[in-house]
């Protein structure tokens, strides 16, 4: 288990929302909470901000809940710090809206990062989840990455309307020499749902231990775009509004105000992980992270 006290996160993972942008309107996205797109909280994470992070982390994903990482406008200048410092970064998209000579200068920006491209189906009938995208543009952009020697994974989401595609897709990459990962989702709805749901099955019982703490951090810290650090993407309070989080609120608590080393250090962090024990663990927690789930929410080939 990852010992939380005394910078027990540090050289490890984090999990960044660097902008609360996206031009598309992916049918399960948390961005449907909100009517209008600017309602949205947070905004995008300035490189002073960033630099904290690199100061912490060594392993960064650019992997939002509420933005696609291609709309700050600073991710190249990420890229590239990412780069000069020897960090290991993902970007995680899915939006086909910047022109291909944007991506080449991203991808040559720090040619070492490794890009997850969101395609939910062949290309041509991804848009049907990912809403206003341009799947057969974007998976020309996955092959200009791969031309320029930048490792990427086509990430295939499984829905009824795509299921049925699924070894055409994996035929597509072997043709490309792609790495295709098939994503099994319990996130869909009665229109989205596959015949078969493979996501489904009880898992073995144990006693609840907190995937964040795991040694193989199952979980790991998450920069809001708001800037608001928590232990992990589920307790994002544009999601969730719990009074059981509300010290994880607090101003102390953002990136704008401390470094990484201050907040995951302070007080909240402290109570908040002495509290993760079977006992005194808020009910929230305890049901994410619990093995008695019959629903484990994603199974990845």
């Amino acid at each position: 288990m990852i010992d939380y006290l005394n910078n027990g996160f540090k050289n490890k993972k984090i999990d960044i929302d660097i902008t609360n942008k996206c031009t598309l309107q992916c049918r399960m996205c948390a961005r449907r909470m909100y009517d209008n797109p600017s309602d949205i909280p947070g905004g995008d994470l300035s490189i002073e901000s960033f630099q904290k992070v690199l100061d912490y982390f060594d392993q960064i994903y650019f992997c939002g809940s509420f933005g696609d990482p291609i709309f700050n406008p600073n991710i190249k200048t990420f890229l590239w710090m990412c780069g000069e410092q020897n960090k290991e970064v993902h970007v995680h998209t899915a939006a086909s809206h910047k022109p291909m000579h944007w991506y080449e200068e991203a991808f040559e920006s720090n040619p070492n990062a490794i890009w997850h491209f969101g395609i939910d189906g062949l290309p041509y009938q991804s848009f049907v989840y990912r809403e206003n995208q341009d799947g057969e543009y974007l998976f020309d952009v996955m092959l200009k990455a791969k031309s320029k020697g930048v490792k990427v994974i086509w990430q295939y989401l499984v829905f009824g309307y795509n299921q049925d595609k699924v070894e055409d897709a994996r035929k597509l990459a072997e043709q490309h020499n792609i790495e295709i990962e098939i994503h099994h989702t319990s996130r869909y709805d009665d229109f989205l749902k596959p015949t078969v749901e493979l996501v489904k099955e009880k898992r073995v019982e144990y006693d609840f231990i907190p995937k964040c703490l795991t040694d193989k951090q199952e979980k790991y810290p998450y920069l809001s775009a708001t800037g608001q650090l928590y232990p992990c993407c589920w307790l994002d309070s544009t999601q969730l509004t719990d009074e059981e989080f509300a010290s994880l609120n607090k101003d102390n608590l953002n990136i704008r105000y401390n470094t990484i080393d201050e907040i995951i250090n302070s007080d909240e962090w402290r109570e908040f992980y002495g509290n993760l024990k079977v006992d005194t663990c808020p009910s929230f927690c305890k049901q994410r992270c619990s093995t008695n789930l019959k629903n484990p929410g994603r199974i990845v080939e």
